[in-house]
């Protein structure tokens, strides 16, 4: 009787770790998510002023640029976010070796499709856009486009140089094959 409490009680103890455990591991992944969620949204703000500002729109043209914009960009996202799982579920297939023919066929055209709606949305953005502005204001805006992207992806490279390696992603950095490479240690 007395042993039967002992396992109840570590049945029970082992449980609320094992909870204890789920909860800690469920909020550290929302916090990025949260994390990249703001940070989105000050890019878009960001874009949305110096959007304003290079193509010179007064408050009636932006609140009619601005839905299209954001309506394309979510589009995007979403493709993006597709993208990035059919990438994993193929990566999946690799790593456990249950990829056959007919599965990394379907996976490939499903990604190759999502490549060609990527892709489109460019054109859809100047389709809709068109007849919003001023035929030099569609040409700045992609001037604009090409510009800011490369400007976000060249301070956010300057970012990451400044980190120390160790901040970026604890005691390695992920290459781009996944694998991690560890800083040179020195040597006693």
């Amino acid at each position: 009787m007395k042993q039967m409490g002992h396992k109840a009680r570590l049945v029970t103890i082992t449980g609320i770790l094992i909870l204890t455990f789920m909860v800690s591991v469920t909020q550290g992944w929302a916090k990025p998510l949260r994390n990249r969620q703001r940070m989105m949204e000050k890019i878009e703000t960001i874009k949305m002023w110096k959007l304003m500002d290079a193509l010179d729109l007064d408050s009636q043209t932006a609140l009619k640029v601005f839905p299209i914009i954001r309506k394309i960009d979510k589009k995007r996202l979403d493709l993006r976010a597709k993208q990035r799982d059919l990438l994993d579920k193929i990566e999946n297939l690799v790593k456990e070796g249950k990829g056959n023919a007919n599965s990394l066929d379907t996976l490939a055209n499903q990604l190759f499709d999502l490549n060609e709606q990527i892709s489109q949305l460019p054109r859809e953005e100047y389709r809709r856009l068109k007849p919003v502005l001023a035929e030099t204001q569609l040409a700045r805006y992609l001037i604009f486009q090409k510009r800011f992207r490369k400007e976000l992806i060249h301070r956010w490279m300057q970012n990451r140089r400044r980190k120390p390696v160790q901040e970026r992603s604890g005691p390695g950095v992920r290459s781009r094959n996944g694998l991690i490479v560890q800083p040179p240690q020195p040597q006693p």
